[in-house]
């Protein structure tokens, strides 16, 4: 029980009653009528949509040679190397993530586990493709090398606890 000693002890219990009542709703209508495992569902298809948007955000910066990369921005160099293909895949596995995440057989669930962790690799192999540089300074990183690694975790994790209708 909480006591006050002043004089606005009206208007304390009215921010008591208001909190109470915030708590009470959360608790009743959010977390009652929806399981935990349809916000899962959500939260995974919202961040299939967040990672292919992330591919046209730009990843790195290059110092040297004065270009920005994003996911889609495929340059030829001299080497023959060719950066901005990452995107393309990313974009796959996500698409591919987001429908089999839709579907509520348990053999797709399974795969979508499968793909998610490719997605993970893939996301990994692309950070240290494209920050790797002999020099310090030469490479600035923007915000899309790190999302993109933090969505497909964030994915990988969805992917684990999928929504599956119950048979009785």
């Amino acid at each position: 029980m909480i006591y006050y000693n002043t004089k606005n002890d009206t208007q304390n219990t009215f921010f008591i009653k208001i909190r109470t009542n915030a708590v009470n709703f959360v608790n009743n209508f959010l977390i009652s009528k929806m399981n935990n495992k349809k916000i899962i569902q959500i939260i995974a298809l919202v961040t299939c949509v967040a990672l292919i948007i992330t591919c046209f955000v730009p990843w790195v910066h290059y110092n040297s040679i004065d270009t920005t990369f994003t996911g889609f921005n495929v340059t030829k160099f001299s080497t023959g190397v060719y950066y901005g293909k990452a995107g393309k895949i990313i974009t796959w596995l996500a698409g591919i993530s987001f429908v089999l995440t839709l579907l509520p057989i348990l053999a797709l669930k399974r795969i979508n586990m499968f793909v998610c962790a490719v997605l993970v690799a893939y996301c990994m192999r692309t950070y240290v493709l494209f920050t790797g540089s002999l020099f310090d300074g030469e490479v600035v990183k923007l915000s899309g090398i790190y999302l993109i690694n933090v969505l497909s975790i964030v994915l990988v994790v969805c992917s684990v606890f999928p929504n599956l209708k119950e048979s009785k």
